[in-house]
């Protein structure tokens, strides 16, 4: 199939995304998870061994009871990071064990 008029890759993926909104939630939920251990630093992310989303909640077991306590204290300013870092509103809470 030849094409006449060319569209930009940014159109094309804009257009994607928005034919199929529950692969793009998919991804932004994939791009939480990887910015966990990036937006907390290294020591977060080494006592830290499962990172999952489910029913717009993030799930994070910890390794360290200390840094858990630590980190359920300040919930509400993870949450807002995460999602200020995502680019939209992916979750709603942050679980951690």
């Amino acid at each position: 199939m030849i094409r006449r008029k060319t569209v930009r890759l940014n159109e094309t993926l804009r257009l994607f995304w928005k034919d199929n909104p529950e692969l793009y939630h998919k991804m932004l939920e994939a791009r939480v998870q990887r910015l966990w251990g990036e937006l907390f630093g290294p020591s977060v992310a080494r006592h830290t061994s499962n990172v999952y989303v489910k029913n717009r909640v993030l799930h994070v077991s910890m390794t360290s009871s200390v840094m858990r306590s630590e980190l359920m204290a300040m919930r509400k300013h993870l949450v807002v990071t995460l999602n200020e870092h995502a680019g939209s509103d992916v979750i709603d809470d942050v679980m951690i064990r």
